[in-house]
């Protein structure tokens, strides 16, 4: 199932929003765009729909943003492509124009298929998609400098092996 770039955004966008450092109450949805690279003109709409749907807050004004609006928790990424895409038909097989319509078990099969994805797919939330804290620290972080080689950060994670208590992330050259 090939999900929209509506989708792929409204993802993106959440997930930068859920990963933001807590210091950080709002961002602008121009500080998305650039972060991904992608038009301003879809994340707008696809914000404003977020807006609209009640998982993502936007101030007004000269010192206005975006954020999130509710815990990451209760937006399962189900709902997330649901509203987000326009159909979800795997095929377009109610055409009447079809010859091998009567004999053809394909649009079963694949909406048994789509089912099963949206299942697996409801299974998650927002906060499942975020990743480790640390990593959300390294990509708030401002650019090291290129004389800077690594750095030592040292994970809170108690379920984490003790092996992997402190992580040396290494800048690429």
């Amino acid at each position: 199932m090939q999900l929209t770039k509506h989708t792929d955004y409204a993802f993106r966008a959440l997930i930068y929003l859920a990963s933001m450092p807590e210091d950080e109450d709002l961002t602008t949805i121009q500080r998305v765009v650039d972060e991904f690279d992608l038009s301003r003109n879809h994340m707008t709409k696809i914000i404003n729909k977020m807006v609209n749907h009640g998982w993502v807050k936007a101030v007004r004004g000269k010192q206005g943003g975006i954020r999130l609006a509710v815990a990451p928790e209760t937006i399962n990424a189900r709902d997330v492509v649901e509203l987000m895409e326009q159909t979800l038909t795997p095929v377009n097989c109610v055409a009447p124009e079809c010859s091998i319509s009567r004999v053809c078990r394909l649009r079963g099969v694949l909406a048994n298929a789509q089912n099963a994805y949206m299942d697996h797919v409801g299974q998650f939330t927002l906060a499942d998609m975020i990743t480790d804290p640390v990593v959300q620290v390294l990509h708030f972080s401002e650019p090291m400098a290129e004389d800077a080689g690594s750095a030592d950060v040292s994970t809170t994670n108690p379920a984490a092996p003790a092996s992997s208590q402190s992580v040396r992330y290494y800048q690429a050259d």
